[in-house]
């Protein structure tokens, strides 16, 4: 396998997401969830115990084969939209697209599959020459010399760089390396530190109060609630079975005013000029 190669046709990969999804902004953060919704049904639910932040599958829906994503919403935030990224990677079909255009031959297997998929992912929330970006400016903040930073200032900067991009630490970790803002033995070395390093991460996290480590232990599925309206009007499901579902995915009965009021301005232009 030609790693430089194949790592080379990622970027059109992800050119062609951003013009058909209108992405001006570079950085995409928890945006890569609703790009998710549009593709595939996607399931955020919590489970403690669970190693996986979120996985891919695809299921038999009225004869048509469709695209279903699980995102562990127990897992902190970072985790979830780096897990939504790789996740779309996969519905996107992206490793064999990737695997072809680099002229590879052989077979692609599993694990050169997920190997591809985190590189786009990484490409896809982290773009390269912002990265970079963002990184030596954080340095010039705080007056940080490139080869006599201490670790734990580096960390810092790091921090910085999690917040930017709602990545993990390993995430930018590795984006330094594939980067060139750090060497090899540098990625090595905070590698066999990771137990203080994850300390000081923590610590970080809390100092520039972000988001990153939030649990959102969200329970849906997008359109979830019109879906089983519908489903409970036409007789669809039978009682138990919804509420089933609506105790599952904390979902709540709303019942209010059958009043309509005019919310235009002048009460006849439906919202047009």
């Amino acid at each position: 396998m030609n790693w430089g190669k194949i790592v080379e046709q990622i970027p059109a990969v992800i050119d062609r997401i951003r013009k058909d999804y209108l992405l001006q902004n570079m950085t995409i953060k928890d945006d890569i969830f609703g790009i998710l919704e549009k593709l595939c049904v996607v399931v955020y639910y919590p489970l403690e115990n669970e190693v996986n932040c979120g996985f891919h599958t695809k299921r038999f829906v009225k004869d048509r084969l469709e695209d279903f994503v699980y995102i562990n919403t127990a897992k902190p935030l970072a985790d979830q939209v780096f897990a939504a990224a790789h996740e779309l990677g996969h519905v996107w079909g992206v490793a064999l697209e990737v695997w072809e255009a680099a002229g590879e031959t052989e077979a692609l297997t599993i694990d050169e599959e997920e190997r591809i998929i985190n590189r786009f992912a990484a490409e896809l929330l982290m773009p390269g020459d912002e990265f970079k970006k963002t990184f030596w400016a954080h340095m010039r903040e705080q007056k940080l010399i490139p080869n006599q930073v201490k670790v734990e200032d580096l960390v810092r900067v790091m921090v910085m760089q999690m917040n930017d991009y709602m990545v993990p630490y390993e995430s930018v970790r590795r984006r330094m390396i594939e980067t060139d803002i750090a060497s090899p033995s540098v990625g090595e070395f905070l590698l066999d530190n990771q137990v203080m390093i994850q300390e000081w991460v923590s610590a970080f996290s809390k100092d520039q109060n972000t988001m990153l480590d939030r649990v959102t232990s969200k329970k849906t599925i997008p359109g979830l609630r019109n879906l089983l309206e519908i489903a409970e009007d036409k007789g669809l499901l039978d009682r138990y079975a919804i509420s089933k579902i609506k105790k599952d995915f904390d979902i709540v009965d709303v019942t209010g005013m059958d009043e309509v009021i005019d919310i235009s301005m002048s009460g006849d232009n439906n919202g047009e000029e």
